[in-house]
Parts: C-alpha cells; structure tokens; sequence
C-alpha cells in the first residue's frame, strides 16, 4: 500500500501535534425538503482568553504521560506498553468513521482524528521511549535519558508551534479493506468529498469552514492504489454579530463536523457527520486503565507507513476487527505522519 502524505501535509505535521474525536456517524440521502442550514461565519482570532481559549497553549500537560516517561528510568518494558496502549485508547478517544460503500467491491472508511493536546503527548512519548532512548528493542536505557524538565520543554515546544497557528487541527484518513497497485482507467475507485463544506459546529450551532486543508482532500481521489491522508485547520475564533467570539465556548461538549455529501464513484451519499466528545459536563480526565505488564515483552514499536486496513464487509452478520490493535495502529500512523526522523 501506498500512503500517500503531501509536503504540505508533513511539513504542518512535523512541527506539532494534537488533538482527536471519538465520532458518530450518520449516512443517508439528503431528504426532498432539508431545512436550511445556516451559512458559514467569517473568522477572526479572538483578542483575549476566554471559554474557548488557545487548547494548545492552556492545557495542563498530562500527568500520565510524565509518570509513564518517570518510569521508563527503572522498567523500560512496562513504560512502552503503557505508552501504545494510551495512544491507542487516545486515537479511538478523538477519533471518529464513516463507512460507504455501493457493494462489497466498492467501499471505503473516512477517520477524522482531532489533533488533542494530550494525543499529541502520547505520540511524542512513544517516539522517545522506542526511538531515542531505548533503541533495538532494549528494555533497559542504554543511553542517557533526558531529564523530566528537558522531557517537559520537548512537548512543550511542539504544543507552543501548534498554538501559534491559532487552529484547532483535523486529520483525515481514507481508506478500503483492500487495494489494486495495477489497476487503472475504468478500474480506479474515486472518492470526492467537498472538503471546503466540512464545516465545524458548536454547541451554539454555529458553524465554519476550514481555513486550511492538504489539498489532496479537495481532489477527485483515487482510493484504489492506497490510502490517503490530509490536514484540515480550523480556526478558533469567528465573527458573529460584529464581534470576535471563541467557536468552542462553554457549552461545547461535542466536536461536530458536517459534510453536505461524499461520492464514491458514480454514487453521491447525502449529509455525513462525525461527532467527537470534546469536553465533559463534570470532570475532564485522561486516566485509562493500563495494561497487564508482560514482563517478555521486548519487541519495540515503531511509527507504521500506512493506516490500518479496514476489515468491513457491508451488511456483515460479524466484524472480525480486533478494535484495540486497530486504534493502536492507527496511532502509530499518526505518530508517523505527526513526527519523523527526518524532521525531529
């Protein structure tokens, strides 16, 4: 399979990270007499904190990501485990599908991850645990590790290029249970979504279109060769009734994104939604519980090429997806469209 990543794609992603959807979806044709749906607001950055504030720049750091990385010093093994299976936990957290298909042939999965601070911590702790301070699988540091400060600064760093974008960052994936690199002309599978009619909606119902996107998203895609992945920027503030206001206030406790249609191939499907639980009404944590520690566990994880591959058959009576593995890979395909050697 070929993952097909834009410059522009990884040159955004390389220098930050964050932020996901856990998501409901909705398909369907569009009915004969849909209510209005209102326009779009222009946008603008609001002049002072506020509800809605900078998520990048004003969230606490996770306390469980600094435990983890603590104590990588004294049970390297443990740490790693604990690591994939919060980026795991966190991808599925903050991200959400939509499957289409016209038959068992023709089908694809569009994921929308929101780029969360903390999902962006857990990708930047797997890459040190398994990249930089335990390389060859080692479960003990053989090289000198950072200190918790210097740890801090890292991810730090990373949220403070994110925030300075002043948008909260979507990634979207596509994908099919299966590909054909020689297929060509009639036998190609194209997807068309109106990438610049994904709005963001809040709590309010107020409603924008991304500021910025991978332009790969807005083509005639063809799925048929291999996945595809994109970035989608949207902005914090918006401009409603003459003034400045943050677009994800108080009462915004679901991240929504409204796509009006998508065609797959010759076929066009109405109105797709993904919805991703944004804030609680009571008490926000990112406490999971963790996983049995194998005490033989020394295979290291690393970044993947490529997403997972769906196994979905339309109308099946079962879905063989083990959904842990899958989220834990479609994590470690944003830990390498997020951060790689090359840009680090």
């Amino acid at each position: 399979m070929v993952s097909r990543i834009s410059s522009l794609n990884r040159h955004l992603i390389s220098t930050c990270i964050g932020i996901c959807i856990v998501i409901t979806a909705c398909n369907g044709t569009l009915p004969i007499n849909t209510p209005a749906i209102p326009s779009a607001l222009p946008t603008c950055i609001p002049p002072t904190p506020g509800p809605g504030t900078n998520p990048y720049t004003s969230r606490p750091r996770s306390q469980n990501v600094r435990e983890f990385y603590l104590n990588s010093f004294t049970n390297a093994s443990a740490a790693r485990q604990n690591a994939l299976s919060m980026l795991g936990k966190n991808t599925e957290h903050w991200s959400d599908k939509v499957d289409i298909a016209i038959d068992n042939t023709h089908m694809v999965r569009i994921v929308i991850t929101y780029l969360d601070p903390t999902l962006v911590e857990y990708i930047v702790l797997n890459y040190f645990l398994n990249t930089v301070y335990l390389p060859n699988g080692s479960n003990n540091i053989i090289s000198t590790p950072m200190s918790m400060d210097r740890f801090d600064y890292e991810i730090d760093q990373r949220l403070r290029k994110l925030g300075e974008r002043n948008e909260m960052l979507f990634v979207a994936t596509i994908t099919a249970p299966f590909y054909q690199a020689q297929a060509f002309n009639s036998n190609v599978l194209t997807v068309k979504i109106p990438i610049q009619e994904m709005d963001l909606i809040s709590g309010a119902n107020m409603r924008v279109g991304p500021t910025h996107d991978d332009h790969i998203l807005e083509e005639n895609i063809d799925i048929t060769h291999g996945p595809v992945s994109g970035i989608l920027g949207y902005p914090l503030g918006i401009l409603n009734q003459g003034q400045c206001t943050w677009l994800m206030d108080q009462y915004t406790t679901t991240l929504t994104l409204d796509a009006p249609r998508v065609t797959l191939g010759p076929t066009e499907f109405g109105p797709q939604f993904w919805s991703i639980p944004f804030q609680p009404l009571v008490v926000s944590s990112d406490s999971y519980a963790s996983p049995t520690y194998d005490p033989n566990f020394a295979t290291p994880i690393s970044e993947l090429r490529d997403p997972p591959t769906p196994n979905w058959i339309p109308n099946a009576p079962t879905d063989s997806t083990i959904w842990e593995t899958y989220w834990q890979e479609m994590g470690r395909y944003l830990w390498n469209v997020v951060i790689t050697a090359s840009h680090y």
